[in-house]
């Protein structure tokens, strides 16, 4: 791999983000979320393979067949978190760095977050509103990285 690549998971609803967002007043969608990832990841040399998913085996087989294609996963699991046993089992199997994030905005995402069945194989999880999440953690991402790979 010459460049690093990422590879981001959104799980169930998040294209219902602006439907959300609407009632904040933030006017904040999935593709909003992915241009600023993409711009975040072109600042930072890295590419990034986007997906958005609403069953689990779809995440599991996207993980799994990306593994040797990506140096790092960002995962939004939504109610998947609750779940997604499977998740946590391929994450934990192909070893590769992961950061969760899980959107304020969404309904029971206090519980997503307290409950996340993916926190024990997770680096870090960020819990705020969408955009600062994916910001933050994509950027924690990156630079765990390019870390390791700067390590003798």
């Amino acid at each position: 791999m010459d460049r690093h690549k990422i590879l981001v998971i959104h799980g169930p609803n998040m294209p219902l983000l602006g439907k959300i967002s609407a009632t904040t007043g933030t006017r904040l969608t999935l593709d909003k979320i992915n241009k600023s990832l993409r711009i975040k990841a072109y600042e930072m040399d890295t590419e990034l393979k986007i997906f958005q998913l609403y069953d689990e085996a779809k995440v599991v087989k996207t993980i799994s067949q990306n593994r040797n294609k990506v140096n790092g996963i960002l995962i939004n699991p939504t109610s998947l978190a609750l779940r997604g046993f499977s998740i946590r089992e391929v994450i934990a199997i192909i070893k590769l760095p992961a950061v969760e994030v899980i959107p304020q905005e969404f309904p029971f995402s206090q519980e997503y977050y307290n409950n996340s069945v993916l926190k024990e194989v997770c680096l870090k999880r960020f819990y705020k509103l969408s955009i600062d999440a994916y910001s933050e953690g994509i950027e924690y991402l990156i630079k765990y990285v390019k870390r390791q790979e700067a390590l003798p």
